[in-house]
């Protein structure tokens, strides 16, 4: 194990998931309406470490959030479970979509605004800029061409398997995520 890996397990070990925090971490603060308040990278790990302990991407990446808005995890991983694989029909990446949901959470308008799109350009804005930073980094948003299979076939589930994709690209996956949406506030 590396000392990153090593230090990554032990401040995970602190904090857990969200869905189980009843305390603090040791050495982290709480935020005024209650919430943890981690830095990017620990965001980042405690989304992983959720995917790692059997959570679909979009579960980890929404839960992550989920207590920033006041949303309880436990319903965030509930409603996130829709998402998974491209919510099983061959749309986004769970983990983009969650990315949508945490966009929405922060900048979505709480009056009646369809078709006003000057009163939702700063979401909208906001969106193209997190799909445009995805695809940039990864060349696609859909779980079948970022994976290469089909992760609700049996095949493509022992395909990914075999070929490591659910340890490597979909971890890399959920950082990148985090990482953009830190980036776009």
């Amino acid at each position: 194990m590396s000392s990153a890996q090593s230090g990554r397990r032990e401040f995970l070990a602190g904090v857990g998931s969200l869905a189980s925090l009843g305390r603090l971490a040791p050495g982290h603060d709480q935020g005024a309406r209650g919430s943890l308040a981690l830095t990017p990278e620990q965001r980042a790990e405690v989304a992983v470490m959720n995917f790692e302990n059997g959570f679909h991407c979009a579960q980890a990446v929404l839960e992550a959030y989920a207590d920033d808005h006041g949303l309880d995890p436990l319903l965030a991983r509930r409603m996130a479970a829709a998402l998974a694989g491209g919510s099983t029909v061959g749309g986004e990446c769970g983990a983009v979509a969650a990315g949508y949901l945490v966009l929405g959470m922060r900048h979505g308008l709480t009056r009646p605004t369809f078709g006003d799109v000057e009163q939702e350009k700063e979401l909208f804005d906001r969106l193209r800029r997190f799909v445009a930073g995805f695809r940039e980094r990864h060349g696609a948003l859909t779980c079948r061409e970022l994976l290469g299979v089909d992760v609700f076939a049996r095949e493509g589930r022992e395909e990914g398997h075999r070929r490591g994709l659910f340890r490597t690209r979909c971890p890399q996956q959920i950082r990148d995520v985090v990482d953009l949406l830190e980036t776009l506030g």
